[in-house]
Formats: C-alpha cells, sequence, structure tokens
C-alpha cells in the first residue's frame, strides 16, 4: 500500500508526519512519501517519513492572502512553484493507493490535478471560530475530498450541516506533546516561557521580546525566563540578541513542553506553539511583531480562533510588562485562563484517530473489492476449448 501525503508548511508537516507515524504503527508495509509544498519537511525526517522534494517559505510565509505586498513579492519569487509541485506528483500519479491533504483547499486541488484521486482532507488552516467555508470551497470539497478532518467541532458540524462528510476527531497538533525532561526551572522563581516562533522572522521577534523582557526585570527583579527554541532557529544568532540579559534568560532546544508547562504564562510570537501552550494550560501573550504570521490581521484571526487565553497587545513593552505581571499573580485570573485554553485548543489523539479511520477504510475497500472480483468469477459460466477438427476425427473413429 502506497501512501502519499501532502502538506503546507511546518504546522502541517507536523501533522501530517504523526499520522504517518500511526500509520506504519498499523502496518510496517505500508509504503509513505510526504511532499511539503513550502519546507523541507523536517518534521517529517525526523520521524524517518521519506520526503520528496521541498522548497523554501516564500516571502508571505505561506500568508499571500493576507497582504497584497505580500502576495505581489510571492508572484515573483515562486510564481511556478505549484506547477512544478504538480509536477513533482505526477510522476507517483500511478504508484498512489491512498492520498492524505494536510492543509488548505488550495493544497487539496493541487493534489486531485496531480494525481486525479480523492483525497482525505486533514483541513487544518482552516476554522469557524474565524471565517466558514465559502460556498465554491464546499463545492470543490463535497467533489474531491473522501473524508473532511476538521480543526475543530463547530467547523466539522457546519460542513456536516452543509451536506459534507466531516469529522472531528482531535487536533493532531496537540499529539505527541510529553515533557522531554531536559529543562527545569530553577528554584521558587516564577518562570515566564518566551517563544519567539521558528521561521527566520525569529530573530526579529526575539529582539522585541527581549524589549518586554527587560520592562519585566525593572518591575520585578524575582523572575526568571526560558527561551524555547525551535531547531530551525539558530541558537548562537539568538543568544547575541539576549546577550545583555543572559543572567536571567535560558536558550534550549528541545525543550518546549517542559518550558510551556513551567511556565505561568508565555509570550509567544508562533503560531502552531501558541496553540499548543493553551492546550498545555498556560495562558499566551501575544503581540504584532516580525513576519507574515505576526501581523495585526493575521494574529486578530488567531484571537477569533484561541479565545480568551490568548491575550492579544500593542507592541507597547511597558503595558505588555504590566499585563503579564498582573495576570501571573492572580491565582484565579490564571485558572480561569488556563481552562478556557485548554477547551479552545481541543484533544489530543487525532493522529491516531485519523490513521486508524484511514486504514481500516481502505482495507474494508481492499477486502470489498476481493470479494466482488471473487462474486463475478463464480457467477460466470465456465468456458471450455473447443475440439480441434483432428480430436474430433479421432473421438468418431
Amino acid at each position: 500500500m502506497n501512501v502519499v501525503i501532502l502538506s503546507n508548511s511546518y504546522g502541517e508537516d507536523r501533522s501530517g508526519a504523526l499520522i504517518a507515524k500511526e500509520l506504519k504503527k498499523l502496518d510496517g508495509k505500508i509504503k509513505i512519501r510526504a511532499f511539503p509544498l513550502i519546507s523541507f519537511g523536517e518534521e517529517y525526517k525526523k520521524r524517518n517519513i521519506k520526503v520528496v522534494g521541498g522548497h523554501p517559505p516564500p516571502p508571505s510565509g505561506g500568508f499571500l492572502l493576507k497582504s497584497v505586498k505580500k502576495c505581489l513579492a510571492d508572484i515573483t519569487k515562486v510564481f511556478f512553484l505549484p506547477f512544478s509541485y504538480v509536477d513533482r506528483l505526477r510522476i507517483f500519479k500511478d504508484k498512489t493507493h491512498i492520498l492524505i491533504v494536510v492543509g488548505d483547499f488550495p493544497l487539496l486541488f493541487l493534489g486531485y490535478i496531480a494525481l486525479r484521486k480523492k483525497a482525505y482532507f486533514l483541513e487544518q488552516c482552516k476554522s469557524n471560530y474565524i471565517h466558514p467555508h465559502l460556498p465554491f470551497e464546499r463545492f470543490f470539497i463535497s467533489e474531491i475530498a473522501k473524508k473532511v478532518f476538521t480543526h475543530d467541532k463547530i467547523t466539522c458540524d457546519d460542513l456536516k450541516d452543509k451536506g459534507i462528510d466531516a469529522k472531528f476527531v482531535g487536533n493532531p497538533m496537540m499529539d505527541d506533546l510529553s515533557e522531554e525532561k531536559k529543562y527545569f526551572s530553577p528554584g521558587e522563581k516564577p518562570l515566564i516561557g518566551l517563544l519567539p516562533g521558528s521561521r527566520k522572522e525569529a530573530y526579529n521577534n526575539m529582539k522585541k521580546i527581549v524589549k518586554i523582557v527587560k520592562e519585566l526585570a525593572s518591575m520585578d527583579q524575582n523572575l526568571h525566563f526560558a527561551v524555547a527554541l525551535s531547531e530551525t532557529v539558530n541558537k548562537e544568532k539568538i543568544t547575541k540578541i539576549i546577550s545583555g540579559l543572559k543572567n536571567n534568560i535560558d536558550v534550549c532546544y528541545g525543550s518546549f513542553v517542559d518550558i510551556v508547562k513551567e511556565s505561568r504564562l508565555v509570550v509567544s510570537l508562533g503560531g502552531t506553539a501558541s496553540e499548543q501552550s493553551l492546550y498545555l494550560e498556560t495562558p499566551v501573550v501575544s503581540f504584532p511583531g516580525s513576519g507574515a504570521q505576526n501581523t495585526r490581521r493575521r494574529l486578530n484571526g488567531q484571537k477569533k480562533l484561541l479565545g480568551d487565553a490568548f491575550i492579544l497587545l500593542d507592541c507597547k513593552p511597558e503595558k505588555i510588562a504590566e499585563k503579564i505581571l498582573n495576570i501571573i499573580y492572580n491565582q484565579k485570573l490564571l485558572k480561569q485562563l488556563k481552562e478556557k485554553g485548554k477547551k479552545r485548543a481541543g484533544e489530543s489523539g487525532g493522529a491516531r484517530e485519523i490513521a486508524q479511520y484511514i486504514y481500516s477504510e481502505e482495507v474494508k475497500i481492499k477486502k470489498s473489492s476481493r470479494e466482488s472480483r471473487s462474486q463475478e468469477t463464480e457467477g460466470r459460466i465456465p468456458s471450455y476449448p473447443k475440439k480441434s477438427k483432428h480430436q474430433k476425427n479421432e473421438k468418431e473413429n
């Protein structure tokens, strides 16, 4: 059984890789190839899933519809990317038994054009909390998706009401978030986690975060800070940016869950990281930063998606610091935000449930196909080879 997984970028790659991992558990003979659109598939490679191709993010960071300027920059930089992507996929058209798409509607459409195959579609990028599906999206999804797995329950219910075969089984982004046991907060000082993001804008984001840290340190000397770094970010560059505060800040790779869980609150400029922090019951403070996913418009959408536990402020370090201190020392408020964040982030286990559903459906399809062929064979009238003229004469004699 050959499986092809298409995914948009980092967050979607992770979900696709986790689904692939669960499929491998169900059947070690399954062959899986991943085709990331605007990344090099680091999440797949970490889990030993074969990656075909790869491309660096465009100027918009993949959020081209959020800015006319960035959209135009994308057109000049990666105009031919969809065409080359489809060409690369077409090579595997006759070798693909199962197609899984993790991302958005345009990616689903590209997959269908290339492989002419209906897909199991995890639409991780769309939610009714922000805006519902447009009529033309619903029409094409109903035509070219075998099954739609949604980001959340309200989106699932809306699609079902519109006649689309949708299912919500949990959010794969919340899977595989176990503590690493690598980072431990020193002493009794309140810890504040710092998440600058996983893309190239992480460095400018960190410069903005440092201004907030300075304000916090001037208001309360009893605080400690820890930066949870993505493997795609250079630690030396980040260390240089925080050099004046190095005695107050720890910088760590591979300790995201440890840092977030031990923090009373995180300052986050990462998309997926913010959502995961709420799942881990840690409130998030954010503000417009650098990069396409940290524009005010983009963050307003994230605010709608994540609710009250995602605290969106203007980029004013002193005001942000004051808000953080008001939250971390207010136990009643902290508890409320933790509960609200956890509820909005949803449940884990999505990758396992999606993999099990796909596998069981495909096994049923194969079994049904074999039975159908068997019944056709049994229903036929046996045909015997005609006797030759020579054989006939021999019998008569």
